[in-house]
Formats: structure tokens, C-alpha cells, sequence
């Protein structure tokens, strides 16, 4: 990820962000801990991990492994760590295998963390993405997503900000809207091709699980974030351009 915006034009590079987003008295803070003229990667990753509550995902693994490397540790088996501090970029896998229901799940789930130079010159924006995939398929969970993390440079300090504010919201587009007879027959739309489909039970329930997952690709070079809807049958990817301050909706 280029972390240099020579080319950003003037208006974003006198714009900052609105006050509301600026509010120190609610901001739950992560003082951000490091040597030099500015922070690195590791610097903010490190700082996040060691603020008791700061992590709101299912990081236990990212723990582990984060604590590997500062350490210079081999990964444990099924573990991955990528670390490019030049390009501010961290990248983690956890390979695994479990019983559910009596089912055997296959799957992975991937932590990606990174870091952008705002175009106001006061600010970085810092973001993390968790996703899962179980038996090849991308699955939402309680602690799956994206979340951002506001830097101010004078202060050190960073806290969490509205995705939506940043432009990052993404929404499937889809109607989770639902009827049901009196013989318990279930109509629901299509996700796909927008028709009424009559299902029983078994395929309902299955419709529910089959939710629409958004996942957000953070670029370990260039600057903009690929967010991707997997459907059941396709994927829709949209590219969030960055103007220095803000992301940019823009289909691929």
C-alpha cells in the first residue's frame, strides 16, 4: 500500500474530518505507542493488542501469533503472519478443523490490518477485517467485519470511528423480509433474481444461513479497498476508492 499522496487533489488536502467524528469526550482511546517521527504498523498493531478491551473481534489466535513474531518464534502449525512494514500492511491465517452437529468443518479465517496517511496531514486511518470461511464458503459471524481506527498524530492517540462516515458501508442489497402460511410454508424473495419463492422448513432455514457476506480486501499496495458480496452462486466486487480522507464507491 503507497502511503505517499503527492497526488491527491488540493480540495481533500484542505478538507478534514467533521467534529462529530473528532469527539474526545465519548472515544474510547488507544494510545499508540512508539519511537521516532511516526508510527509504524507494527507500532499500532502492538499498541491495539495491548489496550484491555480495545479488540472487539474474536482475536485469540491473532494474539498468539502476533505474539510469535515479536518475539521471533516459529508459528504454531496452521498458523500464517505476514508483516510489511514498508507497505503497512499486516496479513494472518489460522487454518482448522472441528466437529459441529456431528459435522466435520474445514475452514479458515484471516485477520488483514493496515493503515493509511490522510490527505489533512493530521490523521492516519487505521483498519482490520476478520473473516471465515467454513467448508469453502464465506460465513458471517458475531465478530466477522470490518472495523476503523482514527489515528491523530499530535495526540498519539486512536479510537473507533463509523464506517459509514468513512464511506466503507456496503449494504447486499438484499430483502430479509419474510411471510408465512397457516400450513407453515415460508415466501421469501430471492436474493438473486428478486422472485417470490414458496419454501418448507428444511429450505427455509437454509435460505437463512445462506445470507449474503460482505468481505473487505485491504490493499497491501495502492490504496483502495476491494469489498466483495458473496452470494450463494456469484460474487459482486466493488472497489472503494481513497481520496486522501474518504472512501469512493466505484464498481468493478
Amino acid at each position: 500500500m503507497v502511503l505517499l499522496f503527492s497526488g491527491i487533489i488540493a480540495d481533500a488536502q484542505q478538507k478534514s474530518y467533521p467534529e462529530d467524528m473528532l469527539n474526545f469526550e465519548d472515544a474510547y482511546f488507544i494510545t499508540v505507542e512508539y519511537k521516532g517521527a511516526s508510527p509504524s504498523i507494527v507500532d499500532m498493531v502492538t499498541s491495539l493488542l495491548n489496550t484491555e478491551g480495545a479488540m472487539l473481534m474474536d482475536s485469540g489466535d491473532f494474539f498468539d501469533a502476533w505474539d510469535h513474531y515479536l518475539r521471533h518464534e516459529p508459528q504454531e502449525p496452521g498458523s500464517e503472519i505476514i508483516v510489511d512494514e514498508k507497505n503497512g500492511y499486516v496479513y494472518m491465517e489460522r487454518t482448522f478443523q472441528d466437529e459441529f452437529e456431528g459435522e466435520t468443518r474445514e475452514g479458515k479465517g484471516f485477520y488483514e490490518m493496515c493503515y493509511w496517511n490522510c490527505a489533512d496531514g493530521k490523521h492516519k486511518l487505521f483498519a482490520m477485517t476478520f473473516n471465515l470461511i467454513e467448508n469453502g464458503r464465506y460465513v458471517e459471524g458475531q465478530t466477522t467485519g470490518l472495523s476503523t481506527q482514527l489515528y491523530e498524530n499530535a495526540r498519539r492517540i486512536m479510537w473507533d470511528v463509523n464506517e459509514d462516515l468513512l464511506g466503507l458501508e456496503v449494504d447486499p442489497g438484499t430483502d430479509e423480509n419474510y411471510e408465512t402460511d397457516a400450513s407453515g410454508n415460508h415466501y421469501v424473495r430471492d436474493r438473486e433474481t428478486g422472485e417470490t419463492l414458496k419454501l418448507n422448513e428444511e429450505e427455509f432455514f437454509r435460505w437463512l444461513e445462506e445470507k449474503p457476506v460482505v468481505v473487505h480486501r485491504l490493499p497491501r499496495q495502492g490504496k483502495d479497498i476491494i469489498a466483495e458480496i458473496h452470494y450463494a452462486t456469484r460474487t459482486e466486487t466493488i472497489r472503494l476508492v481513497w481520496d486522501g480522507m474518504r472512501f469512493n464507491r466505484q464498481k468493478n
